[in-house]
């Protein structure tokens, strides 16, 4: 069965570095292919030989907008379909826009003849295809690009392929720090700058939460054991009603001052105790 995976989200987000990436993985790539003509391009590239195929969508019309999810449903029980959903903040969208100096794409075209309703600045335009897109969204797993360089973003796709599949359901859990702000593609989220800190400790300060030493200092902590505790309690009663319907993922974030000491651990703990039941990929946005 031909493998395809979609790549969509705001303009600026990644989406063209993501498919590059999927090129070096060996899949064929189309670049901002028109939602009409998917059908017909992967018609083409089946009866050619083509079983590994990368999309980046443009959905940034209504049209295109309402589109895509029937497109893609139809296409279910021919192709094993899989696909992600870039997202930055608007803070640094528009930083982007702003050192490569390029336009975004709803600057030059208008979908209402409403002149009053005309995106002006790059942070209306951003907006307005926010909300455009939040149902396409909602179809995908979802990844925050605001802080990944092209290493740790080719490092994230590579992880969501051998991550993601068909008819799975997908469990992500990641650290973060408080100081870089909420990853907005997080679900959930639970805060863990309640707990003993080890940043504390001079000899635990510069090692992380997958280092023995902090492992060990952790795990003695009674708090710390409850917290985690408390959390898969809470996972175990209603992860499954998260991942009823058609959602097939969800992301669990967990925070810290840093994001490299208790974020880092907890995430560990609960990614290695839903692994019986899930599956599941954890990433951590402060470690390597």
């Amino acid at each position: 069965m031909l493998n395809l995976f979609v790549v969509t989200g705001i303009s600026g987000s990644g989406k063209t570095s993501a498919l590059n990436m999927l090129e070096d993985l060996g899949y064929y790539c189309i670049d901002n292919l028109p939602v009409a003509l998917i059908k017909n391009a992967l018609s083409m590239l089946s009866a050619n030989g083509y079983h590994r195929i990368a999309l980046s969508v443009d959905a940034r019309d209504k049209e295109s907008s309402r589109s895509l999810i029937p497109t893609i449903d139809s296409l279910q029980n021919q192709y094993d379909i899989n696909g992600i959903f870039l997202t930055a903040s608007t803070m640094v969208l528009q930083r982007r826009y702003s050192e490569t100096r390029r336009r975004h794409p709803f600057s030059f075209h208008n979908d209402t003849t409403d002149e009053k309703e005309l995106p002006h600045t790059i942070i209306e335009c951003i907006e307005k295809e926010r909300v455009l897109m939040a149902k396409i969204q909602e179809k995908f797993l979802t990844l925050d690009t605001n802080k990944l360089n092209t290493n740790e973003l080719k490092k994230a796709i590579f992880e969501l392929i051998g991550g993601i599949k068909r008819n799975s359901s997908l469990v992500v859990i990641q650290s973060f720090s408080y100081k870089d702000g909420i990853p907005i593609d997080s679900d959930l989220v639970f805060d863990a700058r309640c707990l003993p800190n080890p940043f504390y400790d001079p000899e635990l300060r510069d090692l992380t939460g997958k280092d023995t030493k902090v492992i060990k200092y952790l795990a003695k902590k009674n708090d710390v054991y409850s917290f985690i505790e408390d959390i898969l309690l809470y996972l175990k009663n209603w992860l499954p009603n998260y991942m009823q319907k058609e959602r097939s993922y969800l992301t669990i974030s967990v925070g810290c001052t840093g994001g490299k000491h208790r974020s880092v651990y907890c995430s560990e703990e609960i990614a290695k105790k839903l692994s019986g039941n899930w599956k599941t990929l954890i990433r951590h946005r402060k470690v390597l």
